[in-house]
C-alpha cells in the first residue's frame, strides 16, 4: 500500500512537469508567430515573451497541480535577502566584465562615445533622432548617465522585477521544483539547459549580428549552454536559501540591468569570447560561492521522491 501511495505521488510531479513544458511551447509559439507578423511592432512583444513562464506556471497550478500555489514561495523573505544577494548580483555582473577584459573580448571607453555613437546609428536607421524626445537641457550622455544610475539602483529594479518574476515564477518556482524530485543534479543540467532553449526564440525576433562560422556557431552554442547551466544554479541558490520568489527574481534582474549599465562603457572585440568569458565568470561564481552549498543539497537530497504530492 505504502509503495503504491510513492508511485501515485510520483506520478503527480511528471504529470504536472509535462503539462507546464506543454503550455510554456504553446505559448511561446504563440507569441513569436505574433510578434513575426505584427513586422518591426512585433520587437514589443519581446517583452512580454519574459513572462511566459509565469503565465504556464499559474496554468499549470490551477488545473493540472494538485498543491496549487501553497508552495509557490510567495512570501516576502527577509530585508536582508533582498540587500545581500543585490550585491552579491551587482558584483558578479561587474566580475564578468572584469573577465571579458582580461580574456581580451572587450576594450573600455570610459566616455560611453562609442556605445552612443552606435545607438545614434540605430535611431538614424530607424529614420528616428536620437535627441528627440529628450527634455530640454538633457543630453543623450546624460541620459545614458540617468539610466545607469537607475539600472544599478532601485529606482529601475521595481519595474524589472515584473520581467524578473515572470521567468522565476515559471523556470525556478516550478520546473526546478517539479524536477529536483527526481534529482538534484537533474533539475540544475535539465533544467539549465531548457532555460537556455526557451531564450533561443528570441533570435528570431531579434537575430544575432555574429559572423561566426558553422564551427564558431555550434562552439559558441556549446559555451552559451554551459553558462546557462551555471547561471541557473546560482539563481537556485540564491532560490533555496531565502525561500522566496521575490528575492531570486531581484537577483535574476540586477545582473541584467547592470550588466546593460557597464555596457555602455565599453567596446565589444569578439563576441565568441565575451560568452566564453560569462561563463567562465559563473564557473568560478559556483567554485568559490554557492557551489558548496548546492552541493550539500545533491548529498543530502534523499533517493525516494515520497514526501511531495
Amino acid at each position: 500500500m505504502i509503495n503504491e501511495a510513492n508511485n501515485v505521488a510520483g506520478k503527480t510531479p511528471d504529470r504536472s512537469l509535462i503539462a507546464y513544458l506543454s503550455i510554456l511551447v504553446i505559448l511561446c509559439t504563440g507569441f513569436i508567430v505574433g510578434a513575426k507578423a505584427m513586422g518591426e511592432k512585433g520587437l514589443y512583444l519581446a517583452q512580454a515573451y519574459m513572462l511566459t513562464p509565469a503565465l504556464a506556471a499559474v496554468l499549470t497550478r490551477l488545473f493540472f497541480y494538485r498543491n496549487k500555489f501553497s508552495d509557490a514561495r510567495l512570501r516576502l523573505g527577509k530585508v536582508k535577502d533582498y540587500f545581500r544577494f543585490w550585491l552579491f548580483s551587482l558584483l558578479i555582473a561587474a566580475a564578468s566584465f572584469l573577465v571579458f577584459y582580461l580574456i581580451g573580448a572587450i576594450k573600455w571607453d570610459f566616455t560611453g562615445e562609442t556605445f552612443l555613437k552606435n545607438l545614434a546609428e540605430q535611431f538614424k536607421n530607424s529614420g528616428q533622432d536620437i535627441n528627440s524626445g529628450l527634455p530640454e537641457g538633457v543630453t543623450p550622455k546624460t541620459m545614458m548617465w540617468l539610466l545607469m544610475a537607475g539600472q544599478l539602483t532601485v529606482l529601475n529594479i521595481v519595474p524589472g522585477l515584473i520581467t524578473g518574476f515572470g521567468e522565476e515564477f515559471g523556470h525556478r518556482g516550478f520546473m526546478y521544483t517539479r524536477l529536483k524530485e527526481h534529482g538534484f543534479l537533474l533539475s540544475i543540467i535539465v533544467g539549465g539547459l531548457i532555460w537556455f532553449a526557451w531564450h533561443l526564440p528570441l533570435q528570431l525576433l531579434i537575430p544575432a549580428k555574429d559572423d561566426f562560422s558553422t564551427t564558431q556557431t555550434i562552439l559558441n552554442y556549446f559555451i552559451l549552454a554551459i553558462g546557462s547551466v551555471c547561471t541557473f544554479a546560482y539563481l537556485v541558490y540564491v532560490f533555496e536559501k531565502s525561500q522566496s520568489i521575490w528575492v531570486v527574481s531581484l537577483a535574476h534582474i540586477v545582473i541584467n540591468n547592470a550588466s546593460a549599465a557597464f555596457s555602455y562603457f565599453i567596446i565589444l572585440e569578439n563576441q565568441l569570447l565575451a560568452n566564453a568569458g560569462l561563463t567562465i565568470t559563473m564557473l568560478l561564481v559556483l567554485f568559490f560561492g554557492p557551489g558548496h552549498y548546492l552541493f550539500k543539497i545533491f548529498k543530502q537530497q534523499k533517493p525516494d521522491i515520497s514526501e511531495q504530492n
